[in-house]
């Protein structure tokens, strides 16, 4: 699967030139409730239809963790999410750590540290394949980065930054900034856009708090302190002060209808930066909607003629012990379809 050449362009603008100001992609927002266990929803947003995929990676089966395939290990725990350009952009593994990639076009991996057979873009796979829980992973990762890994089709670097979080409602975020990792490590960091770096937005918040007042007294017409726009620091902001508004579910399927109302949506064709002389747009794609103690997974599909919400059951897809690559843009798709991704399988 090959990116559109529109999208190509607005990589290379975006690795080359002011990415910092410019690239828009992605929200994420978790939320642990006292009697129905951690959800956690995310946006895709992007320029085109990222041709993704759902794929279930069977306990104990065999990936690289580079996308030269110079590195084979054997995975310890199933891992099923949803790609992008057949790369795993969204996942949760057999134990209930979940993750999600999100762009970043701060990133930087440094010079690459020639022991270092883990890649950027197959990091989240890897990480999935191999760790239990949130305090697990940090400890494997905090003393090192991954090496750039480049995609088929795209000549320039893909920067990137990561969520993960388990049923316990533990919470990592992480970022590279001059070949080391930058990590945010507890439950109070609930949401992730992308750049500026995290402390950046964490200062945005607590500015923009200011002028809130007292929870109690926030209303419809509390100045939330953006400029209302799509950019990665006002939808930092939104998604922190709708999310703090939610009261406890009822069920899992009510906390999870409440947890995806509070993401922003980029509309479609909303400009986002001239590539070439023309106005690039972008959109939010899907979303993916997960609770991490059921694996109870909600995706509503929205790009081009494909207008779609369906559900699947996490753990019985990796109960299936199959290896599974299921097209998910199609109309035809609606409802529970576990039993359909199973099938599909080998």
């Amino acid at each position: 699967m090959k990116p559109h050449s529109l999208t190509i362009a607005l990589i290379s603008a975006l690795s080359l030139g002011s990415i910092s100001s410019v690239a828009n992609a992605c929200t994420r927002v978790l939320w642990q409730t006292q009697d129905q266990g951690t959800f956690v929803a995310r946006t895709m947003d992007w320029s085109e239809s990222t041709q993704p995929t759902l794929v279930n990676y069977p306990k104990n089966s065999e990936y690289s963790t580079h996308l030269s395939k110079l590195n084979n290990i054997n995975a310890k725990y199933a891992v099923t999410g949803i790609t992008a350009y057949g790369i795993l952009l969204d996942g949760i593994n057999s134990q209930g750590l979940s993750g999600n990639v999100l762009y970043d076009g701060g990133m930087d991996l440094g010079t690459a540290d020639p022991q270092q057979k883990v890649g950027a873009i197959t990091y989240l796979r890897h990480l999935l394949s191999q760790y239990k829980n949130v305090n697990q992973l940090v400890a494997a990762i905090k003393d090192s980065a991954p090496i750039e890994e480049l995609i088929n089709g795209i000549p320039v670097r893909i920067a990137l930054h990561i969520s993960f979080q388990d049923p316990s409602g533990d919470s990592a975020i992480i970022e590279w900034r001059d070949g080391k990792p930058q990590i945010w490590h507890g439950k109070q960091y609930t949401v992730l856009t992308n750049q500026p770096g995290y402390d950046q937005h964490l200062a945005n918040v607590k500015r923009s708090q200011r002028g809130w007042g007292e929870q109690a007294q926030q209303w419809s017409q509390t100045n939330l302190g953006t400029g209302g726009n799509t950019n990665p620091e006002d939808r930092f902001i939104h998604t922190t002060y709708f999310s703090k508004h939610l009261q406890q579910p009822t069920s899992v399927i009510n906390g999870i209808l409440k947890l995806d109302s509070t993401m922003f949506r980029i509309p479609h064709d909303a400009p986002n930066r001239p590539i070439n002389g023309k106005m690039a747009g972008y959109a939010t794609e899907y979303s993916v909607n997960t609770h991490l103690q059921s694996g109870q997974t909600f995706i509503r599909y929205q790009w081009g003629d494909t207008y779609t919400q369906f559900n699947y059951d996490v753990k019985a897809i990796q109960q299936s012990q199959k290896l599974i690559d299921f097209n998910i843009v199609n109309n035809d798709l609606a409802g529970d379809i576990t039993q359909k991704i199973i099938i599909s399988g080998k």
